[in-house]
């Protein structure tokens, strides 16, 4: 059994907080709800104290955004419960006392109470936690009096989107420190280690051996033109940056992107979910689907697909089916394109939306997966193979030495 800490609220709106033990965390909420209490949150009680106000100061609007997640999922509990808005504002308030999403509540709480709608408060809160997708999903809700529902399907969207990204991040970690830590380990090598068997080689005036030359001219070249390399490297980087910024090369180059080998349909499958799942939640929140066109053409990184979706939107408009808007102006892959078509022949288009996002998302891991599985064995075979031909060319010039006679 493990020991949890936990915020709850009862039938009259107090907040209370303590410990229990259960299995797990969702042991934790069920025995709570037992004992007619309504979680707002629940913590490993190992897990590290709330920061302080001064700290969730510096740490500024970043910190923020990281309790975002934490906050609405306190919030829509509330709501939820039958709680008023105001007094839901008011208990987060308390809930977030000390950390960056504190004051933020309180702002809310001011703006509600003032005349203002919780979807313009959210807009003008301060250091700019809440993007356009939650404002919206806020909005469509209190326009359709669903804002239990938006804020759920926010909450959700939000939340998966934060795992797939740590998923991803922590699954190229560990391929991006072995490829550093190879490359650091040849440079040395090459640099610092051969030029002192250099000098050895150069004094006993003998023929060295192919390899062994080949390998002192690159560790003289590499020594004599650091700063130049340097230099030349910076430079192509500043140059490809401000070619990039032009708005028909980057939608080229993303464009590209998705067509490289290895790796292609990985980035293809990534901005398909990403898109589709977007747009999934906002017309499940109830936003109109050209606004959600807009916003979910912000959630992608790459210019040819939001390039692509603002032509759709402009065609959908015009009286263009969704599928078919798609299919003319954005590279997303055929069969995504004909769930889609599906979704909008059987009125299901959320639905279909959605499935396609789980699909592509699947397959993103996959591919991914199989890149990771060629890469990492590439890495060490490469490294052995450059750190085996600085041995071996070292040890044909000293078995030539060897050979000379005292």
């Amino acid at each position: 059994m493990a020991v949890f800490g936990y915020r709850v609220t009862d039938a009259s709106g107090r907040i209370a907080e303590g410990v229990i033990e259960a299995a797990g965390e969702r042991a934790a909420l069920d025995r709570l709800r037992e004992m007619n209490l309504v979680p707002i949150r629940v913590w490993p009680a190992a897990a590290a104290a709330e920061r302080n106000g001064e700290e969730a100061a510096r740490e500024g609007p970043r910190a923020a955004r990281k309790d975002l997640l934490p906050f609405l999922q306190g919030f829509k509990t509330l709501l939820s419960a039958g709680i008023p808005m105001d007094r839901a504002l008011e208990m987060t308030a308390e809930l977030f006392r000390g950390g960056a999403m504190g004051p933020v509540s309180a702002f809310l709480l001011r703006e509600v109470r003032g005349g203002s709608s919780l979807s313009d408060a959210m807009r003008k809160a301060p250091g700019a936690p809440f993007d356009r997708f939650l404002v919206q999903m806020v909005q469509a809700g209190q326009a359709t009096g669903r804002l239990e529902e938006a804020l759920d399907q926010a909450y959700r969207f939000m939340e998966r989107s934060r795992d797939f990204r740590a998923n991803l991040l922590g699954s190229l970690l560990y391929p991006a420190i072995l490829l550093a830590a190879s490359i650091v380990s040849v440079v040395l090598l090459v640099a610092f280690v051969v030029p002192r068997f250099a000098g050895v080689f150069s004094a006993s005036g003998l023929l060295l051996p192919l390899p062994t030359r080949i390998l002192l001219a690159v560790s003289s070249f590499l020594r004599e033109n650091i700063l130049w390399l340097a230099a030349a490297a910076a430079f192509a980087y500043v140059l490809a940056r401000g070619a990039l910024l032009r708005p028909e090369a980057r939608r080229d180059w993303d464009r590209a992107k998705m067509a490289w080998p290895l790796v292609g349909g990985t980035v293809t499958a990534l901005e398909t979910s990403r898109v589709m799942r977007s747009l999934s939640s906002l017309l499940s929140g109830g936003v109109p689907i050209l606004s959600a066109f807009v916003i979910a053409r912000e959630v992608s990184g790459n210019a040819a697909i939001r390039e692509g979706m603002e032509t759709a939107r402009e065609r959908i408009q015009g009286g263009a089916k969704v599928a078919r808007a798609l299919e003319e102006t954005t590279p997303f892959p055929a069969l995504a394109l004909q769930m889609i078509a599906v979704g909008e022949e059987t009125g299901r288009l959320e639905a279909m939306l959605e499935s396609v996002a789980d699909t592509y998302e699947e397959t993103a891991r996959r591919s991914l997966k199989n890149f990771l599985t060629l890469l990492e064995p590439a890495v060490i075979l490469g490294m052995g193979l450059l750190v085996g031909f600085i041995v071996f060319s070292i040890f044909l010039a000293v078995f030539r030495l060897n050979e000379v006679p005292f």
